[in-house]
């Protein structure tokens, strides 16, 4: 369900890994280092799109409707961690992706980070830098999803990632524990002077199947706008992710709860506390080692002004409040064993006027169909 080649991204892959010792006593410590990465190019079209309508409504990487898209090179530079205990990550990402996440710029350092192990205490682990968040079941690198589109959990409800530091413990071959201190979500540099706390449990209680809880709880708001409650303001976000796989059928689920008090967008006044909650599941097939069937479900509701999904203004039942559901169907055929494509047909309605029609009135759901290309190496 997620590529091999990724290294230190994975949330199900990496978290249960715990440090590996891969780099033998008579090699020098630049001997271990590798190169990997994929590149993917797409293809989306909104079945109501036009001049009045050009985007797709709640979406991140496939936001641009009836285009054909540079999506993604990326490369990793990495070496694990050896006998000299230390190691470290790198990941650059070019392209249309690295511009929607980027503020434009189509050169994005989407990780990089030392890994430090102590000599006397193996199982504990340092890592700082920058390195993508632990919430969420799929990942900043979509061609490790079972799905092309990035969902709405993925989207709405968590960062993509944090800069500070992070320890890591393995508690036994089955569980190992994280606790972080960071800038907060996507700040780097911070965008207050205070720091978030961010924390992971994940487990493999039994083969096949694993289980992780994370969470994040700091201030994220600006410091000194022009709503003092600003400086009180205060997230948490609950996350919660099982996946078990059984022969050629993988199924996972997610849950995720957050609130924001002293919330600024929150009317009158700019004070109360906002939040918002969302469920995924996902439910993919490997028919053959070529051919696999995938399907998504997800909700998120935006409740008491949370705003998570970016309304560009108030519904008209004068609220931010709606609730979201989405549910997308994935064919992913594999060309060779690192070459493949992906076609999907993805279905999203919400109970207020979110989306748009072709003639740019306001409308209650919204249809994709996508392609994409990939190559990884």
């Amino acid at each position: 369900m997620r590529s091999s080649f990724k290294i230190g991204s994975g949330l199900l892959g990496m978290a249960l890994l715990g440090t590996s010792v891969a780099q033998a006593a008579d090699t020098k410590w630049y001997d271990a280092i590798t190169a990997s990465g994929y590149t993917q190019a797409s293809y989306v079209l909104n079945l109501a799109n036009s001049a009045n309508n050009p985007n797709n409504q709640g979406r991140l990487f496939d936001s641009n409707g009836n285009t054909f898209n540079f999506n993604t090179f990326l490369l990793q530079i990495a070496k694990p961690v050896g006998d000299d205990h230390f190691g470290f990550t790198t990941r650059l990402r070019a392209g249309q992706d690295a511009e929607t996440i980027n503020g434009g710029n189509s050169l994005w350092v989407q990780e990089a980070y030392l890994t430090y192990v102590l000599p006397s205490m193996t199982k504990l682990s340092f890592i700082g830098g920058k390195f993508v968040t632990p919430e969420g079941f799929e990942v900043v690198d979509s061609v490790s999803n079972p799905n092309f589109s990035e969902g709405l959990l993925f989207t709405f409800a968590e960062p993509v990632t944090h800069t500070g530091l992070k320890a890591n413990y393995v508690l036994s071959d089955k569980a190992n524990a994280t606790l972080g201190y960071v800038n907060g979500w996507d700040s780097a540099p911070d965008n207050n002077t205070a720091k978030t706390w961010l924390w992971q449990l994940a487990t493999a209680p039994m083969k096949g199947l694993t289980w992780t809880f994370q969470g994040l709880y700091g201030q994220e708001e600006n410091d000194g706008n022009a709503a003092p409650v600003n400086d009180h303001s205060q997230r948490l976000s609950l996350d919660t992710v099982a996946a078990y796989t059984m022969g050629k059928l993988t199924l996972a689920g997610q849950l995720n709860w957050g609130q924001e008090t002293h919330d600024p967008d929150i009317q009158p006044g700019g004070d109360g506390t906002s939040h918002w909650d969302g469920l995924g599941l996902w439910a993919s097939y490997a028919l053959t080692d070529k051919f696999t069937e995938s399907v998504r479900f997800e909700v998120l509701a935006d409740q008491n002004g949370a705003n998570r999904m970016a309304t560009p203004a108030v519904f008209a039942d004068g609220t931010t409040n709606q609730t979201v559901k989405e549910v997308t169907f994935t064919h992913k055929t594999m060309l060779t064993p690192t070459m493949g494509t992906r076609v999907e047909w993805r279905h999203d309605w919400s109970n207020q006027a979110y989306f748009l029609h072709d003639d740019g009135r306001g409308a209650k759901d919204q249809n994709t169909i996508s392609a994409d290309w990939f190559l990884t190496f």
